[in-house]
């Protein structure tokens, strides 16, 4: 299996050489808004959160060399915990008096803010977590999410996969996320007239894989289908790997993060299937943006680096030209804001249901020699355009999130006034 700690102090190392020291803001007169930015920074997402991280402070050193409006980040390390996540967010806005919040990689603690924000009276971009329900009947009026969602993640890998065999065994990791992406994908088998053998819920944080494995074996799966993420997914299918079932079926999933080119063999796994959330050479503005990345980062940019980059952009962006953080203002000025965020056509954040709906894509894992000349451990093999991704007002997942958000209503913020600029 592989060792967390072994991948994050190479990770940690990464980490530090790609630090951005702090702007020193410029004499004159400028707003300085303060973000919340709350994830994961320790735990069982805590290497996305570091990618995340590295991304983000490039933003903000960008964003401030150029705008008048400067930003600040205040940081907060939910442990991938909900209750963790609860209580920092609180910290946040009642003692570190942050004007926003930022962040989080846990789908878990997503669902947790998407329903804290309103009682804070604070405004919350979600970066990371991917469960449906926070863009669907758990939508929160002062929640938008800057991730697709399992729905659109899986739009691009339906197709593809059920070519590979209609009899799946599931593994699925037993949080929001993993029960989210089971769902539809069981759904999706359902519907195409396939069956499932198996289905196996797993902790969250399972590195051995070992029983689950040999029932699958056993099973006679032409698929088997992880519906776990991060780490869990990587010893996953290395373990795969390791009990030789690649001669018996093929292996699929929801998410395999690209940043684990050296914890998995890339040759035995290569061909395999898993949605794309982004690549570096996705649109001229994707490889723009890499050639912006790599200046200050000297590992392979991941999607996690456009995560942290790209998201603390938009929210910072969008501050600005609201020209308040007002947190029923500022979730407005995000309704159809439409712009580049570095895929083939513009992205836009839906006003029914707070999703940024944007280009998502489906991966073929490379070989390592593929690897070392392209530097990204995934070929695009089908694309959803950001038109067709998040479907329309009138998608029930769209209705139930207007249904939401028009019950809920805002806690004014004691004690707090609104910056204007």
């Amino acid at each position: 299996m592989i060792s967390r700690r072994s991948l994050l102090a190479s990770g940690a190392a990464a980490v530090a050489a790609t630090a951005v020291p702090r702007f020193t803001l410029a004499a004159g007169p400028a707003a300085t808004v303060k973000i919340g930015f709350i994830d994961s920074f320790s735990g069982i997402f805590s290497d996305i959160a570091a990618i995340h991280k590295v991304g983000a402070e490039l933003a903000l050193a960008d964003m401030n060399a150029k705008g008048r409006v400067k930003f600040e980040f205040a940081f907060a390390d939910d442990n991938s915990k909900p209750a963790v996540a609860t209580t920092e967010a609180r910290r946040l806005v009642g003692q570190e008096n942050v004007d926003v919040l930022f962040g989080l990689t846990s789908s878990a603690n997503g669902l947790a803010l998407a329903a804290l924000a309103n009682d804070l009276g604070t405004f919350m971009l979600e970066l990371g977590p991917q469960d449906s329900s926070i863009t669907g009947a758990k939508a929160g009026k002062l929640t938008y999410r800057f991730s697709p969602n399992n729905h659109m993640m899986l739009r691009t890998l339906s197709t593809r996969v059920l070519a590979l065999g209609k009899k799946w065994y599931f593994i699925q990791a037993d949080y929001a996320f993993g029960k989210d992406a089971y769902n539809e994908l069981s759904a999706i088998l359902q519907h195409a007239g396939g069956t499932e053998i198996g289905h196996d819920i797993v902790a969250l944080g399972t590195s051995d894989f070992s029983s689950n494995l040999t029932k699958a074996r056993n099973s006679g799966a032409d698929v088997l289908m992880l519906t776990n993420s991060g780490l869990d997914a990587a010893n996953a299918a290395k373990q795969f790997v390791d009990f030789g079932l690649g001669k018996r079926m093929k292996l699929a999933g929801i998410n395999l993060e690209d940043f684990y080119y050296k914890a998995v063999p890339l040759d035995a796994i290569a061909g395999t299937t898993f949605p794309v959330a982004w690549t570096p050479t996705c649109s001229d503005g994707a490889r723009r943006l890499t050639a912006r990345l790599k200046k200050n980062i000297n590992v392979p940019i991941s999607w996690r680096h456009y995560f942290g980059y790209m998201g603390a952009t938009a929210l910072m962006q969008r501050i600005s030209s609201a020209g308040t953080t007002d947190a029923a203002k500022l979730a407005a000025a995000f309704e159809n804001y439409s712009f580049d965020a570095a895929k083939p056509s513009k992205s836009t954040f839906l006003p029914w249901d707070h999703q940024l709906a944007q280009d998502v894509f489906a991966g073929s894992v490379v070989t390592q020699k593929q690897f070392e000349k392209t530097q990204f451990m995934f070929d695009v093999v089908g694309e959803v355009s950001a038109a067709d991704a998040d479907g329309t007002a009138s998608s029930p997942w769209s209705l139930a999130a207007k249904a939401a958000i028009a019950s809920q209503t805002i806690t004014p913020r004691p004690g707090y006034t609104p910056k204007t600029f």
